[in-house]
């Protein structure tokens, strides 16, 4: 397998976890991770995923807007799914901050790996 295809399915791997993660419900989510701070927690989740998407050849601003969709699916499934968990807009917002995050480090990867297409 080449770099592109284990990237790819690297991001399949890491969107299906953040879909299962953020669907949840709450009583089920272990003590530790209820603990940290759920923006940062939105942040830190989306920030790989649009690094890895991008790293994996998907234009910039396809993950970008992507990224935004996605996290406004989530906060959709969770205001509709009877699973104890609630949308919230400043959510939303976290998991926009974390896809631009991670679209930043990707551009940073590009740059310290030039060989590498994306």
């Amino acid at each position: 397998m080449n770099f592109t295809t284990i990237m790819r399915w690297l991001a399949i791997i890491w969107t299906v976890i953040m879909l299962l993660g953020c669907l949840t419900p709450h009583a089920e989510i272990p003590g530790p991770i209820v603990d940290i701070n759920d923006k940062l927690m939105h942040v830190v989740i989306f920030a790989p995923f649009s690094l890895l998407w991008i790293i994996a050849g998907f234009r910039v601003n396809t993950v970008l807007i992507a990224g935004f969709l996605f996290g406004a699916l989530i906060e959709f499934l969770q205001y509709v799914l009877p699973i104890n968990r609630s949308a919230d807009w400043i959510d939303l917002f976290a998991d926009c901050i974390g896809t631009v995050v991670g679209a930043g480090l990707a551009l940073a990867w590009h740059r310290l790996f030039p060989n590498r297409n994306f």
